[in-house]
């Protein structure tokens, strides 16, 4: 068995495609944890050491830096944008610019968002610089963890922001689309194993470069690097 903590925004991708072939192929079980990355960090901080840690880059070679991951084993796997979902039913924002896009978040009964990953962080640090968090947050709903799509499905908000992956990989109605240019951050994101982790586990952490996983990748909305 490997032990992997990887970031939600490869979850479908790697549950539904890429484990199941490796564990095919190596007759070996890949145990896997999904969190945002600084959840993951927190959970290493307190002396938990997975085999593989798959998430934002920098966060993962800055635990190389430290010595919990080994150096020479990090390899960028792919790139995500932010994105939002909304049902097919209810209205889109008036046009592609970033003025159109935050009225229409402001418009919105209720936006969902997280309060922790790449994508969440980014999106409070977007609202704040406009003078906007306060005035989403009065209906916003704020996720601890988890994706935010689910609040669209279930209708307890009109609008989900997250990485694109992420909001596609819940099942529903809701249509994803990246947000406008001029507010958008581009996360990349790593895989890294530890110097001591079992061969199989530097298996896997090479396979996710491979053609399998690059097109389980795309499929998910999630860029090469």
């Amino acid at each position: 068995m490997i032990t992997l903590y990887s970031g939600l925004v490869v979850r479908q991708p790697l549950l539904e495609t890429i484990i199941p072939a490796f564990e095919a192929a190596h007759g070996v079980r890949v145990e896997s944890t999904f969190e945002p990355t600084t959840v993951l960090l927190q959970r290493i901080a307190d002396g938990e050491r997975p085999d593989l840690l798959l998430g934002v880059s920098s966060s993962v070679r800055g635990l190389a830096q430290t010595g919990v991951i080994d150096g020479e084993a990090v390899t960028e796997i792919a790139v995500s944008a932010v994105g939002f979902a909304r049902r097919a039913e209810s209205p889109a924002p008036a046009d592609a610019s970033a003025a159109a896009f935050l009225d229409y978040l402001l418009a919105a009964r209720a936006v969902a968002y997280s309060l922790s990953g790449a994508s969440g962080l980014h999106f409070m640090e977007v609202l704040r610089q406009r003078g906007l968090l306060e005035r989403i947050d009065e209906r916003a709903v704020r996720f601890e963890s988890g994706l935010t799509a689910e609040a669209v499905v279930d209708g307890r908000a009109d609008v989900a922001v997250q990485q694109v992956s992420e909001l596609r990989s819940v099942a529903g109605p809701q249509l994803v689309e990246p947000i406008p240019h001029e507010l958008q951050a581009y996360a990349r994101f790593s895989i890294g194993a530890r110097a001591d982790a079992p061969a199989a586990a530097r298996e896997f952490a090479a396979l996710l470069t491979g053609d399998t996983a690059r097109e389980a990748f795309a499929a998910t909305g999630l860029s090469a690097p």
